[in-house]
Order: structure tokens, then sequence, then C-alpha cells
């Protein structure tokens, strides 16, 4: 009896499971609705000390994602961005890269202005195969970064050539200072104009260094003045250039200033005021063409004024990225990875690109001066 209570169980228990899976297996088949968004994110200061460069960025990004879906989006789906403030530090970039990828599940981040949060982010991104596209960072490290980052902003190899020609061939200076803030995008804009400087005949006659914040640099200010150059070079962020620049007035440093296109900013010139003038600085040339006009336009009617700093590449941002997704007809990191490599000569808000074989554009650049309160072009260099 035993023995044919214990079969019978045995016969239950497999009915029991084998019903169990028969019932199971139309759950299991049903396909999960297929998303129609595809989400990128987006790694921007939106306050703190660069709050000016990532709204800015955020208001071009929203107007191409609003033209993009009403003109029906990309592969039949909508675009959505998803924001994460950094407030210009490394470390919370990384958090919120973390948060974009693991929970958001994007697979292209478009990125900032500074180049440390940028490059805090690259390894993660390389290994994770997410594409960041940079808007206005500019270290030359990010060069070399890795093959899924890319920046629509000229690498400071560039700017920094530029300015140390202009300063040696048609400011006719032989010896130079150089006053940078201390993180990425300062030590790679010392190294660069010291290099290019140097190669050229020039001479450094001192470098020194400021933390980010600092409200104090008579400090540094009073060394360089005892070197008596006849330029200074100024890297730094719109927040600590005014202090140079005041103190710099206020010690009588009377030599030729030269700076950053990060100076091209307001608040600059608010903060300064008459310490500012005469300091001269490289820019992307303005660029033209239709592109240029429709999105002058478009944002004049979005928003009721003229574009900011970065609006133009946070907007490029956009229209590159769907166009890369169309190209490569997949919007995983690797489909868009490749096809950014494919765009060539793209008519950009910001101007004519095509990556290089390291992920950076090369815009022609001219030489500014802040002249009676104002931004304006004196030179070129093509």
């Amino acid at each position: 009896m035993k023995h044919l209570a214990y079969a019978f169980t045995r016969r239950v228990i497999f009915f029991s499971v084998l019903l169990l899976i028969v019932f199971s297996l139309p759950a299991c088949s049903k396909k999960q609705p297929e998303s129609k968004e595809i989400k990128i994110g987006a790694t921007l200061p939106l306050s703190g000390d660069a709050a000016i460069w990532g709204n800015n960025t955020k208001e071009g990004i929203d107007l191409a994602v609003e033209q993009v879906n009403s003109s029906g989006g990309v592969l039949g789906k909508k675009i959505v961005v998803v924001y994460e403030d950094t407030e210009a530090l490394p470390q919370k970039g990384v958090s919120a890269y973390q948060k974009l990828v693991q929970v958001d599940k994007v697979t292209a981040i478009i990125d900032d202005s500074i180049s440390s949060v940028t490059l805090a982010m690259a390894p993660l991104a390389q290994k994770d195969h997410v594409v960041i596209l940079a808007t206005g960072a500019t270290a030359p490290k990010i060069s070399d970064a890795g093959e899924y980052i890319f920046r629509i902003w000229n690498s400071d190899a560039y700017e920094g050539q530029v300015a140390a020609e202009y300063a040696f061939n048609t400011l006719g200076l032989r010896d130079i200072a150089i006053l940078y803030i201390n993180n990425d995008y300062g030590k790679g804009l010392d190294d660069v104009f010291s290099t290019q400087f140097k190669k050229l005949g020039g001479k450094i006659v001192s470098s020194q260094s400021f933390e980010q914040n600092s409200a104090d640099m008579r400090s540094q200010l009073t060394k360089i003045q005892s070197t008596n150059p006849a330029g200074l070079y100024l890297v730094g962020y719109p927040k600590e250039i005014p202090v140079a620049l005041v103190q710099a007035k206020e010690l009588g440093i009377t030599t030729k200033l030269i700076g950053t296109v990060a100076m091209q900013d307001p608040k600059l010139i608010e903060n300064a005021r008459e310490a500012a003038e005469g300091l001269m600085f490289p820019y992307p040339k303005d660029p033209n063409g239709k592109e240029v006009e429709a999105f002058n336009a478009s944002f004049k009617k979005k928003y009721g004024k003229a574009p900011g700093i970065t609006s133009d590449v946070g907007y490029d941002a956009v229209k590159m990225i769907v166009k890369a997704i169309e190209l490569s007809k997949g919007s995983s990191g690797d489909d868009i990875k490749k096809g950014l490599n494919m765009l060539k000569d793209f008519p950009g808000a910001s101007g004519v690109m095509t990556f290089d074989e390291n992920g950076d554009v090369h815009k022609p650049m001219g030489i500014k001066v802040i002249k009676n309160g104002e931004f304006i072009w004196i030179g070129d260099k093509s």
C-alpha cells in the first residue's frame, strides 16, 4: 500500500509540474512590447559656477528634440533626453553616468563643457560601450580617452596653438607668464601653450596655478609680476578669471592679456568690468549657412532671445546622434559610434564637422578682444 501511495504521489507531482509549465509557456513566449522611445542622457552643469553653459546647452538640446520628434522621431521612435546635473564636478559626473546607464539604460550621453567631468566618465563609457558626445570639453587628453568618446568643440591642442602663435607672431611677445586653474583643463592648456610658444622661440618666465573657486590670487600674481612678462596667459572659468583680472589691475600689472574660449561669457565682463578691457582670446569663427540661419530663427522663436554660448553645440549633439542612428539603423552604443564615424561634413548650427580618428572636430578659429565692454573680432586663424 505504501508503494502504491508513493507512486500515486509521484504522478500527482509530475502532472502538477507539467501543467504549471504548459500554462506558463504563453506568458514566457509573450514578447515584451518594444519601447517607442530612444533615451539619450545629458550630463550638464545645471547649477553651480558653470550653470550658464549647462543651461544654454540644455536649451539647444530641447529645441533639437522638439524638432526631431515633431518630424516623426528616428526609426519611428521619439527621442527622450534624461538630464542629470553634474555641478561641473567629476564625482557628480560619475554618479550621473551610473544612474543614466544603469537605471535609464541610455546608450549615448551628451556631455558638458568641463573636461575633468568628461575624463572621469570616459573609462566607464569605454568599458560599457556607451557613447559620450561632449559639447565643450577641450582637454587634449580627451583625444585619447577611447573610441566611444567624441566632442564637437575644438581640442585645447588646437586652441593653445592658435593662442601661442598669435602671441608670438602677431603681438610680437617673446616672454610670457601663465596663470592657470589646477585641473585637467588648466594643465592641458598650460602644457600646449608653453610647448608651442617655446617652439616658436618664446620663453615662459613663470607658470602659476590656482584652485577652482579661488578668491585670492595675489600671491601667484606677485610672483608673476616679479618676472616682468610681456604677456600673461590666463586659463580658467568665468568665476575665477575676473578675480585674477581685478587683482592684477590692483597690483599694477599692465601686460598684454591673453585668455581662452571660456572668456566668452557676459558674466566675466560684468564681474571684472574695466579690468577685462583688452583681454584677447581665441574663439571658433562664426559659422554661416542655411543651417545656422534656421537654427538662429528657430531658437529666437522658441525662447524669445538669441542663442547663448554652447546652445548651438547642444542642438548639434542631438542632431548628430539622430543622424548616426539613421545611418547605422540602430541605437545601441556600438550603432551610434559607427554612425558618428560615418558622418562627413555634417552641416551643424555650430559649423561643418567631421570627426577625425580621435573623435575630434577642427573648426576654424579667430581672435576676439574685450573692448568697451563688448566681445569684438580682431584677427583670424583658419
